[in-house]
């Protein structure tokens, strides 16, 4: 059995950090651009995070990432900047992986649903919205 790393994470400040139940329900790609967004389960309220320049994304069951755990848990924010030992950390060890050579300054952001999650590799960085809807 391989050993888990432990992932070192900053929260990437948005405008709604610490309330509600914010759940993906939508991802969108486009030519390099990824579109992330979150509702809160509770009321009308959304969150939208654009990411310009993505090299790779997935998306994944918060249980299949249990090395982000606990740093990238909603209590502590939305969106991460992921530090070291996550995808990225991967990437760059694996054989084959050409993440570091053709890209440039690639870094990683976590955004962390309630139940979904979506990781991010690209060169730009995050831009959060937050509509507070009708409520």
């Amino acid at each position: 059995m391989t050993e888990t790393v432990k992932v070192e994470a900053v929260a990437v400040p948005t405008a709604f950090d610490g309330e509600g139940t914010w759940e993906i329900v939508r991802v969108d790609y486009a030519v390099k651009q990824l579109t992330v967004v979150a509702q809160d389960a509770t009321s009308d309220a959304s969150l939208r995070v654009r990411f310009d320049d993505v090299v790779a994304y997935r998306v994944m069951d918060e249980r299949d990432l249990g090395e982000y755990w606990p740093a990238c848990s909603l209590p502590n924010g939305w969106v991460f900047s992921i530090q070291s030992g996550g995808w990225l950390s991967q990437e760059s060890a694996r054989p084959g992986s050409c993440v570091g050579l053709f890209y440039g300054d690639v870094h990683e952001y976590l955004v962390a649903g309630f139940t979904d999650c979506v990781s991010v590799l690209c060169t730009g960085e995050p831009q959060v919205e937050f509509d507070r809807g009708n409520g």
